[in-house]
């Protein structure tokens, strides 16, 4: 997804595209900053019962919380 709004030069990696005949319509929610937690996501991920540590963890693989 990064890449691909990287190259595309859409505002977010939460996009869905969809075909019509020869054209590829594009629908972008949100504005991506490019640092790595999406706040949608964590917030699916709360509501699904992950911990605040635990989502940390995911956006940030390798950090140590204190």
């Amino acid at each position: 997804g990064r890449d691909v709004r990287q190259v595309l030069g859409l505002r977010s990696t939460m996009f869905t595209w969809e075909c019509h005949g020869k054209e590829i319509i594009f629908s972008v929610r949100g504005y991506g900053h490019g640092v790595g937690m999406s706040q949608a996501a964590a917030i699916t991920l709360a509501e699904g019962g992950m911990t605040v540590d635990e989502i940390l963890a995911r956006f940030y693989p390798g950090t140590d919380i204190k």
